[in-house]
């Protein structure tokens, strides 16, 4: 099935016609920040690390951070020895879950297989099953095609056939 053609041709794009033209964008002027501006900022800048550098060092005076830092490392250690004591307790429950399920399914088996054993009909399937019970089949010997009766290779099966034990080994 072919498709109608269209009346215009299909227009690929052209990798030097995608490229924009510079002239078109609107020209964006970089505004420059003045050295007066440029020196308070920095001025602004040093002054604020200055400021943190001192209340940082007035710290210690006011608060111990080497307790701080110890009972911060405890309570993360407690924390953590707390969640691996809940995802113990958690595989816990799931594996006497497990263990439940487990149970319900060995006695729900049991007990279907207890009912059958006990049904009306096992009796009769038993003894209908007993009854067409036969030893191994009886495989008759075919007689051998004419081709194949004067071939020395296939004569062992011949002696088997006969009531013999079949070729003797050298």
């Amino acid at each position: 099935m072919s498709l109608p053609r269209s009346p215009r041709n299909l227009q690929l794009p052209n990798p030097s016609l995608v490229t924009p033209n510079r002239d078109s964008r609107p020209a964006r002027r970089r505004r420059r920040i003045s050295r007066l501006r440029q020196g308070l900022m920095g001025l602004l800048l040093v002054s604020a690390g200055i400021a943190l550098l001192l209340a940082l060092l007035r710290l210690p005076s006011q608060l111990d951070t080497v307790l701080l830092v110890s009972t911060a490392i405890a309570n993360l250690i407690k924390g953590l020895t707390l969640m691996g004591l809940g995802l113990l307790q958690l595989a816990g429950v799931l594996a006497v879950a497990l263990v439940a399920l487990l149970a319900l399914l060995l006695l729900g088996a049991g007990l279907s297989r207890w009912l059958r054993a006990l049904g009306p009909n096992s009796a009769s399937q038993a003894s209908r099953s007993r009854g067409k019970r036969r030893g191994p089949p009886t495989l008759e010997p075919q007689p051998l095609p004419p081709e194949f009766e004067g071939d020395p290779s296939l004569q062992w099966l011949q002696s088997l056939r006969d009531g013999g034990s079949g070729p003797r080994f050298r």
